[in-house]
């Protein structure tokens, strides 16, 4: 029986550990981003002093910081998804199919959740639409 029909994971240890490093430094910078984002969002906010012009810049600026928080944010979740998966001894094994990744992917994504086949298939189910 192989890894794959196992479920067991392909990662060494020194690549859990790469990948430790990598998701807790992405989890710094994401955090540091998003109160950055909302010292920047309180502060547009917080200034009345605009004419209709600058009204209208600011409420475009609000609408793509609120757009890159949400990015952010949900990049977060899935980093920290990702740490408590490495913790727990699961890194590396598709959320939805019990399979490995594979060393690559889980090395160069580290914050995925899925293989790439499931990845695929969860793609194709988003754009297939109602009538797909």
């Amino acid at each position: 029986m192989n890894r794959a029909e196992t479920g067991e994971s392909p990662l060494r240890p020194g690549d859990l550990e790469e990948a430790a490093v990598r998701l807790s430094e992405q989890a710094d910078r994401l955090r540091s981003r998003l109160a950055r984002n909302e010292e920047t969002a309180s502060a547009l906010r917080a200034d009345c002093d605009l004419d209709a012009a600058d009204t209208g810049a600011k409420a475009v600026t609000l609408r793509e910081l609120h757009s890159r928080a949400e990015t952010d944010a949900a990049l977060l979740e899935r980093t920290v998804a990702a740490l408590d998966r490495l913790r727990g001894g699961s890194f590396g094994i598709c959320t939805r199919c019990g399979r490995p990744q594979g060393r690559e992917r889980a090395l160069a994504l580290p914050h995925a959740e899925l293989c790439v086949v499931c990845a695929e298939e969860r793609a194709g189910e988003r754009g297939a639409g109602p009538g797909g």
